[in-house]
This record gives structure tokens, C-alpha cells and sequence, in this order.
């Protein structure tokens, strides 16, 4: 028995800044190529780890972009699309509000299963399947409290939250929110597999024992950073054999190089402009001859930098004022 898992695809009208290329036209073919690999191994089903959608209000989702979604998923996949939901689906981290949400007309519409604690059968085999939606309040206790039940040969966790093996000191805060260690969340009678969604960074596929995590980034490469110049999207094919077995393959999606597809000039200039306006708090905070007798406009205008970095300087006073 197989499944397919991808996450963070990031769905969305327009292209982002950074882009000089087709955004959608990159979403919709990583899509097309993750319905052509789940019918060449034909999965029983694609597991979505979240934020299917970006754009968390509903009136800026087109009413096209939701028709074709549902259309791909509904008419041309071969197996169902079973779904989390993450930050970006829903509004204010409140679940109720999925009903109001684009991610909640492709449940309605049956492009979409709401996947929460589902049971895949064949012969020797049942394959228990839960999903995690987003929450900025999840707790390493109900991750930890996720184990088989009677009959189970396979247990799968799809979440969107996030997790990493790095050392503590090297994870980085996430707005306060937690970042579950993998070495805590294995325990006895648990999970075969955690499928993480939320982190757009390739952390690979990694195994602990017996539990392997799977924690590839977003199918999108929606921000110019620099994990996205040579992050290649990828999915992750599972397999649950017979006897408790667990095969698990990653399968890199076919992609433009990030030359083609972000304005690097953009960002050449953007970090200039952000090391410039770096330097100048730097002399602000440092200035030993800032007189306290001038205005800070007055003092700002007397300092030595571009005319661009001064001008931004005082429209951010003027924004505080």
C-alpha cells in the first residue's frame, strides 16, 4: 500500500515580488507531476501536510484558482487528496473558520478529505493515517499521545508544525512557536512515520530507530532566500509492506533553476539597501556628536549617508509620529 506526501503548496493568484517568472504556472506543474507520480505508483492517496492556499482571506483567492484546484483534484487525480490544515488555510489559528476558507470549498466540493484519524485496509495490512492541523498551542503530549490502535500494522502522522533534529542552539525561534525535537517524539507503540508540513526548509528524510521523518519544505519556492536558490520541491513516496515494514523514497519534482525564476537583481539591490540602512543605525546609536538640542530629523539630515537611506529613515519617523 502506498501514499504520496506533499506540503506547502502555497497556492495563490499572483506571483510574488521576487518572482520575474509564472508563479501559478510552477504551482499548477508541480501539481500536474505529483497526479502523474501518485498514478504511476498508484497510491492510495496524496496525504497534504497544509497551507494548500497563501492567501489566508477568501476574497483574495479567485473564484478560477478554486474551480481549477478542485478540477485537478476531483476529476484528474487517481486516488483521493487527504488534507491537514495549516496556518495559512485558516483565519486568526481558528479551525471553525475552515468553513469560510477556500481550503473549505475543496472539502465541500469533494476534491478534498478532511483527513483527522483515517483507516486504509488491504490484505495483511491496516494503515492508520492522522492528521494534525495547525495549532500554535500543540503540546509535545498529544504528539506523544498519537499510538496504534488494535489491528494497526502502519501508523502515519501528517502535521503541520514544526521540527527539526538540529541541536537546539541552532534551531531558530519561529515566532515563539515550538519546535518539536524528533528524538522526543519517538515511543514505543507510536508512529511509523512523521510527515511534516509548515517548514519550508529541506530538513531530508531522516530515521530515528524505526520512525522516519519526513520533513522535505514546501512543493512551493515562493520567498527569495536563500534555502530557495537551489531547493529543488520535492514529495515523498511511502510504502507500508506486509510483516510492519515501511519503504520510504524521495522523488525530486521537475523545476526551473532559481536563476530563471527569481529577480536576483531585485535582491542584489534589496540586501545593499538593507546593509545601508543596517550601517546608518548603527551611526544613529553611535553618533557621539548627535545634538540633543535638534530635532532627530535635523540630526538625521546632518549624517553622511545616501539620500535613499536618509529619506527612509524619516518616512519611518514619520510613521511612528
Amino acid at each position: 500500500m502506498k501514499f504520496l506526501f506533499r506540503t506547502d503548496v502555497h497556492l495563490a493568484d499572483k506571483s510574488p515580488a521576487s518572482w520575474k517568472a509564472d508563479y501559478q504556472s510552477e504551482i499548477w506543474s508541480n501539481l500536474e507531476q505529483v497526479r502523474d507520480i501518485a498514478r504511476r505508483e498508484g497510491v492510495v492517496a496524496v496525504l497534504d501536510g497544509g497551507d494548500f492556499f497563501h492567501m489566508k482571506s477568501p476574497l483574495r483567492n479567485s473564484l478560477g484558482l478554486i474551480t481549477r484546484a478542485i478540477r485537478l483534484h476531483r476529476d484528474e487525480y487517481p486516488c483521493p487528496t487527504w488534507c491537514v490544515e495549516g496556518n495559512h488555510d485558516i483565519t486568526h489559528n481558528n479551525l471553525e473558520s475552515i468553513i469560510r476558507q477556500p481550503l473549505g470549498v475543496l472539502y465541500a466540493s469533494g476534491a478534498f478529505q478532511h483527513l483527522r484519524n483515517e483507516v486504509f485496509t488491504a490484505p495483511g495490512l491496516q494503515v492508520r493515517v492522522v492528521g494534525v492541523p495547525y495549532s500554535p498551542h500543540l503540546t509535545l503530549g498529544e504528539l506523544r499521545g498519537i499510538v496504534k490502535q488494535e489491528g494497526d500494522t502502519h501508523l502515519i502522522v501528517v502535521a503541520h508544525t514544526l521540527a527539526s533534529n538540529d541541536p537546539p542552539e541552532k534551531v531558530q525561534d519561529f515566532w515563539n512557536e515550538p519546535v518539536f525535537a524528533y528524538k522526543d517524539l519517538v515511543a514505543g507503540n507510536g508512529p511509523d512515520a512523521f510527515l511534516f508540513g509548515h517548514w519550508h526548509r529541506d530538513q531530508g528524510i531522516q530515521q530515528i530507530g524505526d520512525v522516519y521523518f519526513v520533513n522535505q519544505g514546501a512543493l512551493s519556492r515562493g520567498a527569495l532566500v536563500r534555502e530557495n536558490l537551489d531547493r529543488v520541491p520535492k514529495v515523498a513516496l511511502l510504502e507500508c509492506v506486509v510483516g510492519g515494514e515501511l519503504k520510504v523514497t524521495s522523488i525530486p519534482l521537475s523545476v526551473p533553476p532559481a536563476s530563471e525564476v527569481f529577480d536576483l537583481e531585485r535582491k542584489e539591490s534589496a540586501e545593499k539597501e538593507r546593509d545601508d540602512i543596517d550601517q546608518f543605525v548603527l551611526r544613529v546609536v553611535s553618533e557621539s556628536t548627535f545634538d540633543p538640542s535638534e530635532s532627530i530629523e535635523d540630526n538625521i539630515r546632518k549624517l553622511e549617508f545616501a539620500d535613499d537611506v536618509r529619506a527612509e529613515a524619516l518616512r519611518f519617523l514619520e510613521m511612528v509620529d
